[in-house]
């Protein structure tokens, strides 16, 4: 059935394609909007559409992969922009009718456009997830095969090897502090620097995960407007606490209504906490660094201090070491320095 509801105006419409009578192995998109109910435009579509079968779009799948997922709008955002940027020629085109020659021509002039590997390579998970989906579920053919990843550029892989972490150290961190003014934002930023927490993980966290000297990170939010999701890796976990951070939360916790620890009865948005950070950077002099730079922060302060990588990658709550591993190669560079001038130093006295 390709009948959706308007979300702008609770009515509901239906939207499919049909053969083109005038040009041969063509198709016409049908769209018809303003019913009141799913019923009266399931019946329209039934009386206008029987005189062939109606095929669902690439975009149409795309839909009802992204409702089975219970995709974030954020997400479902992305998806849109990649497909009407990227894969325009065949987002509209019923996807029983897209083969491995279309999509084959499609990533030729792909490899063409002047996007970043890893933007096209995005496209193409985004593509090969829509038709995985509609094998899996619908039995439609899955022509994605043909789909493999670009590998990057020359310049592409000069270029990283150029990019270092931004980091701040304690200090720094400190004279950002002393120019935040607003408590709530203060002490969210001190949770993200001294636990290593993702953006989202603050934004959602709760009074009642604020326990015995931990907190359990249970789940994560994008946006203020949307319900607490899983964590990135659908895993919760629990981070000790600092003393000092943990009676600061709790103190303050006590002092508002509502369930969020920031914020209260709501969760801080994140341009709000944008706004906040860059003022504070701002006012304090400090080097510029991303809201997310406070969670590479964290962990580079642990590896140097000599913490072990396990530990780390579990307090991080990585997926798995070799995530952690991957991000900071060149903290661990030094960290086989200092063995091995440890080791030299104990032959020499041996």
């Amino acid at each position: 059935m390709t009948v959706f509801r308007d979300e702008a105006n609770g009515s509901y419409f239906v939207s499919f394609y049909l053969k083109d009578p005038n040009r041969q192995g063509k198709y016409k998109h049908i769209t018809k909007r303003g019913f009141s109910s799913k019923k009266d435009a399931a019946k329209w579509e039934s009386d206008n559409a029987n005189q062939t079968p109606t095929e669902e779009t690439f975009i149409d799948i795309c839909h009802k992969w992204e409702a089975m997922a219970n995709a974030s709008k954020g997400t479902i955002r992305q998806h849109n922009e990649h497909f009407r940027i990227r894969f325009s020629q065949y987002k509209d085109i019923p996807i029983r009718r897209i083969t491995k020659q279309d999509l084959t021509d499609w990533k030729t002039w792909l490899s063409e456009q002047p996007f970043s590997t890893k933007t096209k390579n995005t496209t193409i998970t985004y593509v090969k997830g829509v038709f995985r989906f509609a094998s899996d579920n619908y039995d439609i053919p899955n022509p994605s095969s043909v789909l493999t990843k670009f590998k990057k550029t020359d310049t592409e892989i000069l270029n990283a090897q150029d990019e270092d972490i931004h980091v701040w150290t304690p200090e720094e961190f400190d004279l950002f502090m002393d120019a935040v003014e607003d408590g709530c934002y203060r002490l969210y930023f001190e949770f993200l620097y001294w636990t290593g927490a993702r953006r989202g993980e603050g934004i959602a966290l709760q009074k009642k995960d604020l326990k015995d000297g931990y907190a359990f990170i249970r789940g994560s939010k994008r946006y203020q407007q949307e319900s607490i999701r899983t964590t990135k890796t659908k895993k919760a976990r629990k981070v000790q606490l600092d003393n000092r951070l943990y009676l600061s939360l709790k103190a303050y916790a006590e002092l508002t209504d509502g369930d969020y620890v920031f914020g209260g009865t709501k969760s801080l948005s994140p341009s709000s906490i944008a706004r906040q950070f860059k003022k504070g950077i701002d006012i304090s002099g400090v080097t510029p660094i991303r809201l997310h730079d406070l969670r590479h922060s964290h962990a580079t302060w642990l590896i140097n201090n000599g913490v072990n990588i396990v530990a780390v990658s579990r307090r991080l709550g990585h997926s798995s070491i070799n995530e952690t591993l991957k991000t900071y190669t060149h903290l661990l560079e030094s960290t086989d320095q200092n063995m091995m001038q440890k080791i030299n130093e104990f032959r020499v006295r041996s």
